[in-house]
This record gives C-alpha cells, structure tokens and sequence, in this order.
C-alpha cells in the first residue's frame, strides 16, 4: 500500500482546495524564488562578519559549496513537497502525521516576522519621500537645515570633513575631527525621528515612537490590503509580480553600475583579489548566513511556492535557475554595502585616528552615498524605491504563503478568505507599530538570529522527516514520477549526510549571534522572543501526542501509522489516478474515499 488513508487511522481526512489556483506559467514560480533573494534582515545582523571589501570575494566561492551541499538539495526536496502535495507548509506533513506540529509552529514563526519585517519597507518609503524635497535632508547643504537639532557629539560628521565651517561650533576644526569617530549625515537624519535620541548603542534611552514611521508603515499595510483586495487570485499576483522583478533586477543592475565609480570604488577592485586570513575568516561566517536567505522569511514558503507549480513541473531545473539568481541578487546587494563602505573608508582615508560611524549600510550609509551624485534627489528616489518594493513583494509573498496555508489545513475557512486575509492584515498592522519606535527598529535583530535558529532546526528535522522517516528510495520513486526523470542516490544521499553538518555549523554561528543579540535588547523583544518563537515549540510534541492519542490500535502500531503517509497522493483526479496505478495501489478503500470527497 502506498500511502493510508484518514478513514482507516482514524484521524480527519485531507480535503484538497480546487480553488487555491496555479503559476498561469512556469517562469512565475522562477520569478517567486529569485524575489525571495531580497531579503535584508540578514544584511541588519551579518555586517558584525562583512566590514571588509575583500570578505566578498570569499563569499562567493563558498555560497556555491553551500549551493551544491545542502542549498539546491534542500530547496529540490522542499519544491517536491509543494508541489506532489499541492498544499502549503502545514498539510504537507500528512507525509508524516506525527510532525504536524512543525506545521503550526512554522505559521507562528512566519507572522511574528512578518510584523517586524515590515521594517524593511517603511524606512526606505520614509527615505524615498524625504528624497522628494527640493534639497536632500542628509545632503550637507540640507543638513544645515536641521544640524543645530544634534547635540555636541553628532557635531563631527562627514559634511563637517568637507566644510569645516559648516556650523558655528568651534570646536568643529580639521585638527579636532581627525580624533573623532565621524557620523554620516543620513544616519543622523534617522535620528531626526525619534528626537536625536542616541541609536544603535547599548544606553538606556527613553521609549519614542516615530510618527514618521508610523504613518509610513500604516501606508504599507494599506498597499499590502488594497493588492490583497485585488489580487487574491495566484494567477493575478504571478503577472505583477513578473513585472515587479523586472523593475527590481534592472535598478538593482542599474546601481551596481552607479556605484561602482564612487570615490574609493577602485580601492575595492585593487582589494578584492587580496588574501588577508582575517576576511576570509568573516567570509567563512558570514556565507552560511547569506544562504539562508535562499528560503526567505519565516519558514516555509519555497514549499507553499511550489505548491502553485502544475504536477510535472520539472523543480529540479527550475531550482538550479533559481539559485543561481539567488547568488547574483545577494552578490549584487552586497556589493552595494562593500561599494558604500569603501566609499565612507576613501573620505577619511590618510586619517590614522578617523573612523566612520556606519550602521545598516544598505538603508540608512547609502543615503549619504548618494547625496553627493550629480542628481542626488533622482538617485535617491531610485534607491530607495527599489528597496521599498523588493521588502513589500516579500511581504505579499509571505502573506499569501501564511494564508495558502491555512485554507488548506482549515476546510471551514475556505468560504472566508477575504474577511481572514483582511483580519490577518489588520492584526500585523496594530503588531508591526512597535517596530516604529526606537526600541523596535534598534533591536529587532534579536528577534531575527532566533527566527534564524528556529529555520536551521526546523530544516534540519525535514531532513531527517524526508530522508530518513519517509526514506530514501520511496522519495526518489515519488521525485522521479512527478518530474519523469531520474533522481540519482547520491543527491539524497547528499542532503541526508552533508547537509545536516552545513546545518550545524550555522546554527551554531546564529546561536552566538543570538546571545550577543539579546544582551543589548530590551525585555519587550525578550518577552516577543518567549512568546512567539520560543513557545509556539510546544506544538511539536503536543500535537504529537494529540495524533497518537487520536489514531487507533496498540500503542506501536499508532506510532507506526503516525509516520506513515496518510493521504499522501497528487490532488488531481487524473495524476492520482496514474500515481496509484504506478505504484500498483488498487485498493478499493482509496477508490472510495475519492468518491466520498468528490460528493463533500
């Protein structure tokens, strides 16, 4: 028998969808997994290992082991769970009834980032229409506008370097600042927001919301509901966001270019080839940590994804493309950071006791970045444009893979998905306003190396689900006749014992992050933390004992029938058919059920 049916383990049986849609073309499912590569809450926590230019040159070579180590084979095995099943990351697990908790846990885990996310998006908005005033706000002649508002340390800026007269503070004189650690003007400028209160360090400071922030991220959830309003069909949100990635990939080519002729881009081309131990060692660090964004937020949704793609899609050749364009979008991201670093490195450059101030270089550096281009109001439009909508598409993105989810695990939710999308919304909005206030947007990247711990254990217990449980040989056989071609032993073979050593290692690099992260938090994010990563854990063995508890017969067969596949088959009528035929499944139980489900 190839897989058992609910009747017979007594347990509720799997009503498939017919209305959750699919890609209107193959490329859409590309377009999908290459958006997820814009994903910049690693770049918030992986600066601590990225603070040379020539630590680039080593992540490549190592991002295409990690590729060919546990990347590829991981992201195959998750593409062939969405789309055999045709479900998202919760009734997928009917592979293994027993681990169907992981399910619940996974949907807690990807709405608490969904809430902090939304970061990601504001900021750039708030920068995108300070771009639209006559002069940029952090440009030095802007600046003058609003320096008198910083207090006597945030005197010693960048603007300062280049026009020592620029306030009346007498002790800003080129002797003076060449002992200081130098601010840069864009950054001050966020400052702005939260009434110059001091940022990124660890310093009790009052609690203050940004009503900046705040109007911004309500504007993003308002876009985010209007385009749920109007798209809610799968087939609607792969047109727009084919054309949405073609926007993104072509400025973010278009900036590559840009920058690559700011002051002290040379600086990075003559060092990039250099061999120094300490940045190979930041490379060796930070390369895992980029890998995992080729999963996107939360966890789950390269396989919700897949479940789009028509049965026979071939997800092997599909995921090598995507990986690959994975590679050059975080490349190119990155090398914005290293190209604006370099940049910041050249003006002080022959200053022995000068050092710049730089944090979030990809949001809050390059705005200063740019304000010295000819054009600096365009640039900056265009940049932050682009950044504001790679975080919103994620965001849908992750919003359709959270509520795809639902309405194939809950049947009675089905007749209401607009009023529980727009319920959801409406609930990561009012959460996602923390995120508004200096606390929020400061120490979110507690929350982010835990998310990063919860996805690396939860990728290792489906290696150990798919390859181990389910088995090597029923996974090829499943693998090879939905894409009908061969599946060699050793890819698995691969995924089952070296990707679970990769695995290791960077939950461990994130564990060390994630203690670092939390001694400087505040016991708000502590407490989100407790409640919303660490807790949702419970699901795991709850619903495992809930399952065994539910199934009937002795103790040993309930655990036996708990990790057999229950409901395991493709949803369509005609590749179900084919699939029980191949495997020699004729059982008139199976024929029955279909039936049963056909009048329901």
């Amino acid at each position: 028998m190839v897989y058992e049916s609910s009747y017979e383990s007594g347990r509720r049986p799997f009503l498939p969808d017919v209305n959750r849609g699919l890609w209107s073309q193959p490329t859409q499912f590309i377009y999908a997994g290459l958006s997820i590569a814009f994903k910049f809450d690693m770049f918030s926590i992986s600066w601590y290992f990225l603070d040379q230019a020539s630590s680039l040159i080593y992540i490549l070579p190592l991002h295409f082991i990690c590729l060919a180590l546990y990347i590829v084979p991981l992201m195959v095995i998750q593409a062939f769970l969405g789309q055999f099943s045709s479900s998202g990351f919760i009734s997928f697990f009917r592979l293994t009834p027993l681990f169907k908790g992981i399910g619940y846990l996974s949907l807690a885990l990807n709405v608490v980032i969904l809430t902090y996310y939304s970061v990601f998006a504001t900021i750039p908005l708030a920068y995108f229409f300070a771009s639209m005033h006559p002069t940029l706000p952090w440009g030095c002649e802007g600046f003058k506008k609003w320096a008198h508002l910083a207090n006597e340390e945030e005197q010693t800026n960048l603007c300062q370097m280049r026009f020592p007269n620029i306030t009346e503070d007498d002790n800003a004189t080129d002797s003076y600042v060449d002992f200081v650690n130098h601010h840069i003007p864009s950054v001050m400028y966020f400052k702005t927001f939260f009434s110059n209160q001091e940022l990124f360090v660890s310093s009790d400071t009052e609690f203050f919301m940004s009503w900046q922030l705040i109007i911004c991220d309500l504007f993003v959830w308002c876009i985010i509901a209007f385009f749920y309003y109007k798209c809610r069909s799968i087939e609607k949100f792969g047109v727009c966001l084919r054309y949405a990635m073609w926007i993104m990939l072509s400025l973010l080519v278009l900036f590559l270019i840009r920058f690559s002729f700011l002051d002290g881009a040379g600086h990075v081309f003559s060092k990039i080839f250099a061999i120094h131990p300490r940045e190979f060692v930041n490379g060796i660090l930070a390369s895992p940590m980029y890998t995992l964004t080729s999963f996107g937020p939360g966890w789950g949704l390269f396989i919700t994804l897949a479940s789009f793609n028509k049965f026979n899609a071939d997800i092997v050749k599909s995921t090598w493309m995507i990986s690959f364009g994975q590679v050059f979008i975080m490349t190119g991201l990155t090398a914005l950071s290293v190209f604006s670093e370099a940049h910041f490195g050249h003006i002080t450059e022959g200053n022995y006791y000068t050092s710049v101030d730089h944090h979030w270089l990809l949001f809050l550096s390059s705005g200063s970045v740019m304000a010295n281009m000819s054009g600096a109001n365009f640039w900056s439009m265009l940049f932050y444009f682009m950044l504001f909508l790679s975080s919103l598409v994620l965001m849908i993105l992750q919003l359709y893979s959270i509520l795809t989810s639902v309405f194939d695990e809950f049947v009675g939710l089905r007749d209401r998905k607009f009023e529980v999308g727009l319920g959801l919304i409406t609930a990561l909005c009012f959460i996602s306003l923390y995120f508004t206030s200096n606390d929020g947007v400061v120490y979110f990247t507690a929350l982010t190396s835990d998310a990063s711990i919860t996805q690396t254990i939860l990728n290792l217990l489906l290696i150990l689900i798919v390859c181990w449980i389910y088995g090597r040989e029923r996974l090829q056989r499943d693998i090879e006749f939905m894409v009908e071609q061969k599946f060699s032993t050793w890819k698995v073979n691969i995924l089952r014992f070296g990707a679970p050593l990769a695995m290791l290692l960077i939950l461990l690099i994130f564990l060390m992050v994630s203690f670092y992260e939390h001694l400087l938090s505040t016991w708000v994010i502590k407490l989100f933390a407790v409640i919303f990563i660490g807790l949702p854990w419970i699901f795991v063995p709850g619903y495992a004992v809930f399952c065994v508890w539910q199934t009937t017969g002795s103790i040993k067969t309930r655990l036996k029938r708990c990790c057999r596949p229950t409901d395991w088959y493709p949803v369509v009528a005609e590749d179900r058919q084919r699939y029980e035929e191949a495997m020699g499944n004729l059982d008139i139980t199976h024929q029955l059920n279909e039936i049963t489900e056909e009048v329901m």
